[in-house]
């Protein structure tokens, strides 16, 4: 008997570890701070690590980091500050929705001003990951840096 509740216990967290796919038990704000930390420090060759694997096939390593380092962020925030964690259902670039974190850090800079930036991170084998704006994955989907001239601007908030 003692043998058969062995069994039945080691299935048991066989098929509990199967499970990688589920939420992360982790906070997404420390994670979602962490990835624009990296970004406005030009850490993209780390921050990477972080990024969805579908955005990463669209954005391979080398690819990202030469495109990403061509505009380097030049204006470092004094403080950075999560201030709100929402539910959202989000769209991947290849046209995949799923639930998210959108995880708001707030930016402050010299002379006062401030500016507040959405990271949606998603459920990704047990760890959250950040995903790409739309319009930078459907210019890296093209084979161009989202920076270069001839790449449509971002959108503008209306």
């Amino acid at each position: 008997m003692t043998r058969l509740a062995l069994v039945l216990l080691l299935g048991a967290l066989v098929v509990a570890g199967c499970g990688s796919n589920g939420k992360p038990d982790g906070d997404p704000r420390p994670v979602a701070a962490r990835v624009v930390d990296m970004i406005v420090h030009n850490k993209y060759s780390t921050v990477w690590e972080d990024l969805h694997p579908v955005d990463q096939k669209v954005a391979p390593f080398a690819e990202y980091v030469s495109c990403e380092t061509r505009n380097p962020v030049i204006a470092v925030p004094r403080t950075m500050k999560v201030v709100s964690v929402n539910d959202e259902s989000v769209g991947l670039g290849d046209g995949k929705f799923l639930d998210s974190k959108a995880v708001d850090v707030r930016l402050g800079f010299s002379g006062g001003f401030r500016v507040t930036h959405t990271v949606h991170l998603v459920a990704d084998h047990g760890k959250w990951k950040y995903i790409l704006p739309s319009w930078r994955y459907r210019d890296y989907k093209a084979d161009r840096c989202p920076t270069d001239s001839g790449s449509p601007p971002p959108p503008t908030p209306s």
